[in-house]
């Protein structure tokens, strides 16, 4: 379900299925939007999208004699070729603020044939739950850069709605926001900006309308079709869940606002120098993961779900993450449950919910001024299971300082296995070491330097690093038991100019 939401004046967004307009929905329109608009540089996941009503099959039939002869134990997996397969790289023109991102992605694999098959091919099962959006848009003052990474559970359909709308919908509220505050000098060379409070509590706001939209508007217009084929395609993103990180930069401003719904992380590096003269870089957690082992999230359930267990064992009623879009079972009233239940083909409510709703999509902002130089990682959860947030800036760093983003892969230390203790940041006792996936592999890290992208350059070292068997073992592990060892991944790499 691609939402479209259009103002008086101009259309905002207009790609998606044939799905009447919300009429009294999210409005985005201002003297701004035109030119928010115009000129639009959006990479998403995929070149070609394909949309929940598309008629096309899905399915990639492989006839028996491509399969692969599975009872060969020495069939060697591209780990190459998987690793790098979603990976991207951009150069925004100058004057945006953004010298370069990058993004990678990692999908585990479903079947033990298929899976070797397309190991040994470089490719990856799709649709993976994940999802990335990118936006740089000009506007009157410059340039704004939006950057997101989509963590989707229990289906993909959330974040490919996520994928296609997020972006639209807080890029259009901001607008309006801007617009109303200059109202008559769309062009003026020193804009009226908004305090910071007014610009959180719209991002705020965009979010919530627009998990409203999917969770709720959606419901709604299930009921007015009274059709069960109908239920099936618009209550899609209802069902399945997605936790949210988006990163809005205004290259005026230099401020950068870090927007998370879920369990994903945004971490800023910053190059200094020790008392060596040394290059060394500063680490900044821009967000806080939202989860049931947090003491604020579990203090807020219980607040609002008195005498229920609402977190037992880390978990928010068996779930990961304490805010989410979609996760409808978790949102709609148990009347609407069990009305979908016996008329529209929907699932039976879960005997623990009392008193939805449980999750909200409200986000926490965090902001930051930036400097030049500096850098922004965003990740899905998956990452930071195997690399801490210094160690994830270090490895950056590092492979900035080998000349990987500037002048391709360098002679020096090419190949080289490298310690954390190598690594050029200051690594902190204090920090809180949930990287449990090397522990749980009984691997110690060891990281390297192969990749031209620096997010891919994660990717590896989240799994397996320099140990190529290791890494062999992961990726080729087969399903169910993939889920216990790894989590798809996404990451996104800023760099600021």
């Amino acid at each position: 379900m691609f939402l479209r939401y259009r103002s008086s004046r101009y259309t905002l967004w207009h790609a998606g299925p044939k799905i009447p307009l919300r009429t009294n929905g999210f409005r985005a329109g201002g003297l701004l939007l035109l030119t928010v608009w115009s000129a639009t540089l959006l990479t998403t996941q995929n070149r070609r999208t394909l949309h929940l009503d598309h008629e096309e099959p899905r399915v990639h039939r492989i006839g028996k004699s491509e399969l692969p002869d599975v009872s060969k134990p020495d069939a060697k997996v591209n780990i190459n070729g998987i690793l790098r397969r979603h990976e991207q790289s951009c150069f925004p023109e100058k004057g945006t603020g953004i010298a370069r991102y990058d993004v990678a992605q990692y999908a585990r694999y479903v079947h033990f044939a298929i899976s070797m098959w397309l190991a040994a091919e470089g490719r990856s099962n799709n649709p993976i739950e994940d999802a990335h959006a990118e936006a740089i848009l000009p506007v009157p003052s410059g340039h704004w850069s939006f950057f997101a990474v989509l963590d989707g559970h229990s289906g993909w359909e959330t974040s490919t709605c996520l994928r296609e709308n997020l972006i639209p919908a807080t890029s259009g509220a901001l607008a309006d926001l801007y617009s109303r505050l200059n109202p008559h000098t769309p062009h003026a060379d020193i804009p009226v900006l908004p305090s910071p409070d007014e610009l959180d509590r719209t991002i705020r706001d965009a979010f919530k309308r627009l998990d409203d939209d999917i969770v709720h508007w959606a419901v709604d217009r299930v009921f007015a079709s009274e059709s069960r084929a109908a239920a099936v395609n618009l209550l899609g993103p209802a069902y399945a869940g997605a936790c949210a990180l988006l990163a809005f930069y205004d290259a005026y401003s230099c401020v950068l606002r870090i927007a998370l719904t879920g369990d994903s992380r945004a971490v800023l590096g910053r190059r200094g120098t020790n008392k060596n003269g040394e290059p060394v870089y500063e680490v900044h957690v821009l967000s806080v993961e939202q989860d049931g082992r947090s003491l604020a999230e579990e203090f807020r359930l219980n607040a609002e779900h008195p005498g229920e267990a609402v977190v037992q064992n880390g978990r928010v009623l068996g779930m990961g993450p304490s805010r989410a879009f979609g996760d409808a079972l978790y949102k709609w009233s148990l009347d609407v449950q069990w009305k979908l239940k016996r008329e529209y083909l929907g699932r039976t409510p879960r005997p623990f919910i009392k008193t939805p709703p449980y999750f909200t999509a409200e986000p926490e902002v965090t902001q930051i001024e930036v400097r030049p130089g500096d850098f922004l990682i965003l990740a899905t959860d998956g990452l930071w299971e195997s690399l801490t947030s210094s160690e994830a800036v270090g490895l950056v760093g590092l492979w900035s300082e080998h000349g990987y983003g500037h002048n391709g892969p360098s002679k020096t230390g090419e190949h080289r296995t490298l310690a954390v203790q190598e690594l050029p940041v200051e690594l902190s006792e204090d920090e809180n070491d949930e990287s449990v996936r090397y522990r749980q592999w009984g691997a110690k890290k060891q990281f390297v330097i192969l990749d031209e992208n620096a997010a891919t350059h994660l990717l590896r070292n989240a799994l397996g690093g320099a140990d190529e068997d290791l890494a062999s073992a992961i990726i080729s592990m087969r399903a169910p038991r993939s889920r216990t060892y790894i989590d798809d991944i996404t990451a996104t790499v800023v760099f600021f100019e």
